[in-house]
């Protein structure tokens, strides 16, 4: 009995080990901070993504694109369609990602950090993927449909996202110790 009394005493790190419980490191914790702004992004997004999502079948429907827009049902099939299911594709992907990121976050899981890094670098590689498939229908340029311009802005966005947010989740403290478990 005494000896379980005894170990008030020592140092926290020493339970580390036999508990599977990190430490808390001395400085903030919490999520406030930038975690504030992380919290307001993965909301906005979510609605956004959600949008999409739900608007699928408004934006696929080859009328849309054929009649308002004079595109010929041939340049529809082989390049749009293919474009617009890339998108569709990759909305639920994030969406995906966006959910597991907000449970991880609240119950404040130590897998947190890492998938927010992943879909950081997932917003990145899809940005390029999509600018890939745009600029690569000379077509749709020339008629001017297909714009490459934003999708290259979503990649220097999602660049400076990274390079904002990937060092934090790497260095902050508060990081650190908010998720521990």
């Amino acid at each position: 009995m005494r000896s379980r009394y005894n170990n008030r005493d020592k140092e926290p790190g020493m339970f580390s080990s036999k508990s599977g419980i990190r430490p808390e490191l001395p400085g903030i914790s919490g999520l406030g901070g930038w975690l504030i702004l992380i919290q307001i992004s993965l909301w906005i997004s979510f609605a956004f993504l959600l949008s999409d999502i739900t608007s699928v079948t408004v934006i696929m429907n080859p009328e849309r694109w054929v009649g308002s827009r004079g595109v010929s049902p041939q340049f529809y099939a082989e390049v749009i369609r293919p474009l617009l299911w890339f998108g569709f594709i990759s909305s639920v992907i994030l969406f995906i990602l966006i959910v597991v990121n907000l449970v991880l976050l609240y119950r404040r899981k130590r897998w947190f950090p890492r998938m927010m890094i992943v879909q950081y670098i997932a917003n990145v590689l899809i940005g390029v993927v999509t600018w890939i498939l745009i600029a690569r229908n000379e077509i749709g340029r020339e008629e001017h449909i297909l714009d490459a311009t934003s999708a290259f802005n979503l990649i220097i966005r999602s660049l400076l996202t990274c390079c904002i947010f990937i060092p934090y989740f790497l260095k902050s403290v508060r990081v650190k110790n908010t998720f521990i478990k």
